[in-house]
């Protein structure tokens, strides 16, 4: 975006903090009232507040650093040569950042919640059952369930090429029909759309700011090893799906010469 190349370095990077700092705290903390407070949402509910926490983020920092929020969105923005590898580096640097930051603070405030959770379901944290106790809330685990762990990698892929390319299509402005300011709405829906069918299935990652930050808050919180439970699926599934979406906009719709 055009506006936001005057900003500096900083003021991006803390931008980038910050609004992924705000999707955690709103969809993982929406998950945390849900799972330990017990609020009724239903995945419609949470689902949407997911949509909202992701449009909320976009509207504040679009006009700052362009509203990556997502290592997927800023790796897609390198390969398809639209950013420099390096500012990408620091861009995902400081999504965790804000995701882990963010994590911390919906630990801290529900870990009364969680340890009476815990002690009603005689779940001993850190044990390999224990995922159940801060799965979707913190880092996210397939469900066994409905899919296994290399077929939620696969769905992880498809759903974020699917969103990258509906980012870039809302974002077009040369092709588009979507007026600028409709935008990061348009992309919330586009998240929450996809949380409806696939949350159920894998927790809906397509951010591995997302998994990775509020994951780390619950390694060093006693559940230690059990956190890094399928955390590869959450992490490598996003990147590889977003560079295909986004690459798939480009190669059918956008017809340029950047390298794809």
């Amino acid at each position: 975006m055009k506006e936001w190349v005057q900003c500096t370095t900083i003021e991006k990077l803390v931008a980038e903090a910050v609004g992924t700092g705000i999707i955690v705290l709103g969809g993982c903390g929406a998950v945390c009232a849900s799972k330990f407070a017990g609020a009724s949402f239903g995945q419609f509910g949470l689902a949407a507040a997911w949509g909202m926490s992701v449009a909320l983020a976009a509207y504040s920092t679009r006009a700052i650093s362009g509203g990556h929020l997502n290592p997927a969105v800023t790796l897609a923005n390198v390969v398809t040569g639209q950013m420099a590898a390096d500012e990408g580096c620091l861009f995902a640097i400081a999504q965790l950042l804000g995701a882990t930051v963010a994590g911390a603070v919906n630990y801290a405030v529900f870990a009364s919640a969680i340890a009476a959770m815990e002690q009603n379901a005689s779940i001993v944290r850190g044990t390999a059952a224990s995922t159940a106790s801060f799965g979707g809330a913190f880092g996210m685990v397939p469900n066994a369930a409905v899919i296994g762990t290399f077929g939620a990698f696969v769905a992880e892929v498809w759903m974020t090429a699917l969103l990258l390319f509906l980012i870039s299509a809302v974002t077009d402005k040369e092709k588009g029909s979507v007026p600028d300011g409709a935008a990061p709405a348009l992309v919330g829906v586009s998240v929450a759309t996809l949380i409806c069918t696939f949350g159920p299935v894998t927790g809906c990652g397509m951010n591995p700011a997302r998994d990775l930050g509020p994951r780390f808050v619950t390694m060093v919180t006693g559940w230690g090893s059990a956190a890094a439970t399928a955390w590869w699926v959450y992490s490598i599934g996003p990147l590889i799906g977003g560079v295909l979406g986004a690459s798939a906009y480009r190669v059918l719709f956008m017809n340029d010469s950047k390298p794809q």
